[in-house]
């Protein structure tokens, strides 16, 4: 649990205007947010491609251009056509794509508004797919970048290998644009503070900034770098001899990168607002289960002990210790929250938490708020 010389300094009034359970943003905190992010990547020289699967909506991600984004990171070709429909015109798309069926709305609909798609691939079997795919849409600019396996061991080339000299040579064969290297240290969040995720983000670098002499001294030029997660961008300076960056999480934050000492709590920008239906000798009862929660305790190795934290207005504290489908169980010890209150959970996982609702509000430091879609939501193919 928080300490409350922590909590009192950032508790939000909570505004009985709308029903519950919701999705509330905190608008001041988010601009905040996304600010520190692109300060960094600036003061770096590199880009920030932000990775939209955090938040989902096309209006978040306007304002991440605004402040200076160069492109977006999706996580599947169906989220990318929401956001190409929602103005993005250089996407990323951080999967694998095996298939080539998958990618034909995406590379038909970036044609038609003259948007660039870069995917991943990581064997021969993905070059190949994407290749087809582009053969019936040889009008959409598409190129391939090659994703290393820097120590999460999910998708990528083994660095020590040869791989990737392999597929660089499949790629500029197949007629696509060799589009350098990508990774993604999701292993950092396992790291459990911020000293250790610094020394994850350095050994990322270096075995990336080793394939990549090795590809330039095959003759693979250019061959960018590409490095993703929120822990390593938080917990350590951009590495030099990065191009890009693709942090998610950062913009509405959660208590995981809280626990993980990468953030204060005054950043954390995303809530869902909750009300107590019922009280009994064990547990406060509130309406935001696991459909509005979701089941997550973390991500990539984290395991919080419940499902978030729950404040009320005075500061009270309560552990959401079980979930069923509509309900959450607060445990709570002197101060029991009335039934009707309303209280405002801090969630593990934030990217969870978004992919279970159609919008959020937003809600702005004079109390006024308004309501977002989010666009990228259910969208899994």
């Amino acid at each position: 649990m928080m300490e409350h010389s922590e909590t009192a300094g950032w508790l939000r009034p909570l505004y009985a205007d709308r029903l519950t359970p919701y999705l509330e943003v905190d608008a001041a905190r988010l601009q905040r947010n996304l600010q520190r992010m692109q300060q960094k990547a600036d003061a770096a020289g590199v880009a920030l491609r932000p990775h939209i699967k955090t938040h989902k909506s096309v209006w978040i991600a306007e304002q991440q251009r605004q402040l200076g984004a160069r492109g977006i990171t999706v996580s599947k070709p169906s989220e990318g056509v929401a956001f190409v429909l929602g103005g993005a015109r250089d996407v990323l798309l951080a999967y694998p794509v095996v298939h080539a069926a998958a990618l034909t709305e995406l590379l038909q609909l970036a044609a038609q508004h003259q948007a660039r798609i870069t995917c991943i691939a990581d064997c021969a079997a993905g070059v190949s797919a994407i290749a087809a795919a582009h053969q019936q849409q040889p009008d959409c600019a598409l190129a391939i970048a090659i994703k290393v396996d820097v120590g999460l061991h999910r998708v990528g080339v083994d660095p020590h290998s040869d791989s990737a000299l392999t597929l660089a040579q499949q790629i500029v064969a197949s007629g696509l644009p060799f589009a350098g290297l990508i990774s993604h240290a999701g292993h950092a969040y396992a790291a459990g503070h911020a000293t250790a995720i610094a020394e994850v983000a350095q050994q990322e670098i270096a075995l990336m900034r080793d394939l990549q002499r090795r590809l330039l001294d095959a003759g693979f030029v250019p061959c960018p770098i590409s490095v993703g997660s929120t822990p390593t961008a938080l917990a350590a300076p951009v590495a030099a001899g990065s191009d890009e960056i693709r942090p998610g999480n950062y913009a509405l934050l959660d208590l995981t990168a809280w626990r993980l000492g990468l953030c204060e709590a005054d950043a954390l920008a995303l809530t869902v607002v909750t009300r107590v239906v019922a009280v009994n000798p064990y547990y406060a009862i509130i309406d935001a289960g696991s459909k509005m929660l979701s089941s997550d305790k973390g991500p990539h190795g984290t395991n919080a002990s419940g499902f978030g934290i729950a404040v009320d207005e005075h500061g009270h504290q309560y552990e959401v210790q079980k979930l069923s489908e509509e309900h959450g169980f607060l445990t709570y010890g002197e101060h029991a929250p009335a039934v009707g209150a309303l209280l405002r959970i801090f969630p593990n996982h934030s990217c969870a938490v978004v992919a279970q609702s159609d919008r959020f509000v937003l809600r702005q430091p004079d109390g006024s708020a308004g309501l977002h879609d989010i666009q990228g939501r259910g969208r899994f193919i």
